[in-house]
């Protein structure tokens, strides 16, 4: 069979977790607590650079809608 195919015959790979298999837990996460998220960013500091740009991508439409859609995807997975 190993001719036939013209392979070497290597060993077929365990199935391993992805990168996007393991955004899995924490999509879910950010997307339980978003509101209490979004309030705390506004609440604690938007003078922060990061805690500005954090907030403006959790407050993007785009991005809500993305991580709605893309977590049904994984799940599926």
């Amino acid at each position: 069979m190993v001719k036939f195919l013209e392979t070497k015959g290597g060993k077929i790979l365990h199935n391993m977790k992805t990168q996007w298999t393991l955004m899995l837990a924490p999509t879910k996460r950010v997307l339980q607590e978003y509101k209490i998220l979004v309030v705390k960013m506004v609440n604690d500091n938007l003078g922060n650079v990061t805690t500005k740009n954090n907030y403006e991508l959790l407050y993007d439409c785009d991005i809500i809608l993305g991580l709605t859609c893309v977590l049904r995807m994984m799940e599926a997975m």
